[in-house]
């Protein structure tokens, strides 16, 4: 009946269907589910471990007797087998095949979590060269915010020259390879005490994840840096497994770069900041004067409005496609170092957001934003400030201080994010 009525719809629509099937014939595998569900279910409590799995077998054998699989092979259908390790693709073509298929394979119901953050600050302290975006201070902040020297204001600069993470920026690496390694650490624990209750997790070193722990031990004991080699030789405690994700941009690799922990980095152009194409290191005052029709459907419309030979954000999303999956294939931690426009686009997947609606999402500065598989395929998500109150983001026009390099750093609250993942002012 089902079949009938899709068929009917889309005939009448001129839709496209795919139907998924999910078989699961494994019986410890079943178990295991059963076990699950009993024990988060609040239809079995009271009930005895024993006599609610009696109870679930009896309704998944009531369940069975009236299913029906698709046989039919002049439609088009995916069959995944046993929580994706087979699959069973038909009359499959186009984006499917490159998207959908993969994404089905790389979904698992592990429970590592998978952590944000905007790459360290940077500071162009010895008067590098700006060529991103300058701010005014008298057209963007406040006047009570807009420091003069010898009379003559500053501006405020979006540096597109990356000449490495600053005194901060170092010191929120730092603060990251330690909750790192305590997520990891946790996350071996859990996992540890999950196989000695019998509880269901996927194999770390088998399965969907091309970084398992006897790959990733191995790649981190053989990294290119010869110090690294050293350390994994004589480390006392070898390095739990994390997939480590980031731009190519120097600063995002320097906020992963621990000598101490050498794990290694995965380097993705595809998690690069949107591409401002002919308006890199242009002001947003050149902006307005040079091309205003163009900057008023940028306020208008920042999601859909293109860089002109550049990209918006719907470019970047297609581009982030093959890390989303990337990143749901892993079975142990995951920490993306990115920017702001990267960030904002995957937090709405992974939120299940209007992704249209990305670019109003906040992503501060020196901060972790973790998501954590929960029931139902839904993600838990916690924010984590790394850094002391003074060297983060305040919900204000604009915080500040001095490092020990004599640079203030100004955090500049805008609607339009796009711009930018830091900002630098220079006495």
């Amino acid at each position: 009946m089902i079949l009938r009525t899709i068929d009917k719809s889309s005939s009448q629509e001129q839709i496209g269907v795919v139907f998924v099937e999910s078989i699961c014939d494994d019986q410890e595998l079943l178990d295991e589910n059963f076990l699950n569900k009993i024990r988060t279910s609040p239809d079995f409590a009271g009930m005895s471990e024993e006599d609610a799995m009696r109870d679930m077998r009896a309704r998944s054998k009531k369940y069975e007797e009236q299913y029906e699989t698709i046989e039919d092979d002049s439609l088009s259908y995916i069959k995944i087998f046993n929580l994706s390790s087979k699959l069973l693709a038909n009359q499959i073509y186009g984006r499917i095949s490159k998207i959908i298929v993969p994404a089905l394979m790389a979904w698992n119901i592990g429970s590592r979590p998978i952590l944000f953050c905007r790459a360290g600050e940077t500071s162009n302290s010895s008067g590098g060269h700006y060529d991103e975006i300058n701010y005014d201070c008298s057209d963007e902040i406040p006047e009570k915010c807009a420091p003069e020297t010898n009379g003559k204001r500053k501006r405020f600069s979006f540096s597109r020259k990356d000449e490495g993470i600053s005194f901060g920026g170092k010191q929120f690496r730092d603060a990251l390879r330690d909750f790192v390694v305590k997520e990891a650490n946790e996350f071996m624990v859990k996992r540890d005490l999950a196989l000695r209750e019998q509880t269901f997790f996927p194999n770390l070193v088998t399965g969907t994840s091309r970084n398992g722990l006897s790959t990733l031990v191995k790649r981190c004991k053989s990294n290119r840096d010869d110090s690294a080699k050293q350390f994994a030789l004589k480390a006392p405690r070898q390095l739990c497994p994390c997939v480590i994700m980031t731009s190519t941009m120097p600063r995002a690799i320097q906020t992963v770069t621990w000598d101490d922990f050498p794990y290694y980095v995965n380097e993705y152009s595809n998690l690069n900041p949107v591409d401002k194409g002919e308006f890199s290191g242009l002001e947003l005052s050149d902006l307005r004067e040079k091309d205003p029709q163009w900057y008023n459907e940028l306020e208008k419309d920042p999601f859909l409005t293109r860089f002109p030979g550049g990209e918006c954000y719907q470019d970047l999303i297609h581009r982030l496609e093959t890390c989303v999956i990337d990143m749901e294939q892993q079975v142990s931690p995951v920490v993306v170092v990115s920017h702001i426009s990267v960030i904002q686009c995957l937090l709405a997947y992974f939120r299940n957001s209007p992704v249209e609606e990305c670019t109003s999402i906040e992503v501060p500065l020196h901060t972790v934003i973790k998501l954590t598989p929960s029931k139902g395929g839904s993600w838990t998500e916690s924010i984590h400030p790394l850094l002391p109150r003074e060297h983060r983001r305040k919900p204000c026009a604009y915080s500040g201080h001095i490092y020990e390099n004599g640079c203030r750093s100004l955090y500049l609250k805008t609607n339009t994010p796009i711009w930018g993942d830091h900002v630098h002012y220079d006495f």
